[in-house]
């Protein structure tokens, strides 16, 4: 490599600084978004944004091109940033989506996940079943992404879970938005299932406890739109 093309002293330091606000500022606008901290139709300046997250202009921008694209906000130029509606139709699209990653990543995460990564990811799936007993909804949410991260890392498996990641979040914000607070423990449990089933690194099993819990957010949901 010549000189010329080299990256000056300082210059790789600035840039992880750079994607750690990005990330930080994305991870506070997708939780106000998800938790419906900002509601569905909100609209905001992007003045409002930079105080809401406090973090400056640029990593603000970065994160709401990534919401964007995964179908959180829309970017009105010139005006500002709208949160997008919920619509029932596009949640159950999604989920028939997400059935099929979230397959693909337990089967491979009980194929490929380490031995610290297995206890991490059992660590987690406790600690839900923990905040739901406690009918702590939002510490459940925290760490229900918590453990969808942990299990796409040990599925070595960076299309699917990348691929998921919006879904995860708009099933998420429906879960919120349909107020099924009710079914913490219930779900809590399918998730303690999948990680066991991880844990023995038992691939059919994952699968199987994946599905479970997808028929289940899928039945909640039904019920919940049934009812509205």
């Amino acid at each position: 490599m010549s000189e010329d093309a080299r990256v000056p002293d300082g210059a790789g330091s600035g840039m992880r600084a750079s994607a750690s606000l990005s990330d930080l500022a994305y991870a506070r606008l997708e939780e106000a978004i998800v938790t419906l901290s900002l509601r569905p139709g909100a609209a905001l300046t992007e003045a409002q944004m930079i105080d809401l997250v406090g973090v400056g202009r640029t990593p603000v921008r970065e994160a709401l091109i990534r919401l964007a694209q995964q179908g959180l906000v829309e970017i009105l130029p010139r005006k500002g940033v709208v949160v997008t509606a919920i619509d029932a139709i596009d949640v159950m699209a999604a989920l028939d989506a997400r059935e099929v990653l979230e397959r693909l990543i337990a089967s491979e995460a009980a194929r490929r996940a380490g031995p610290a990564e297995r206890s991490a990811i059992l660590a987690k799936a406790r600690a839900m079943r923990e905040a739901a007993q406690a009918d702590d909804v939002n510490a459940y949410m925290r760490l229900d992404k918590e453990l969808d991260g942990l299990i796409a890392t040990g599925a070595r498996s960076p299309y699917a879970s990348r691929a998921v990641e919006p879904l995860q979040a708009l099933i998420r914000r429906a879960w919120y938005y349909f107020d099924r607070q009710i079914d913490l423990v219930p779900a809590a449990n399918h998730h303690v299932a999948l990680a066991q089933a991880l844990v023995a690194g038992e691939p059919a099993a994952a699968a199987e406890a994946s599905d479970a819990l997808m028929r289940h957010l899928r039945a909640g949901l039904m019920a919940a739109l049934r009812r509205d």
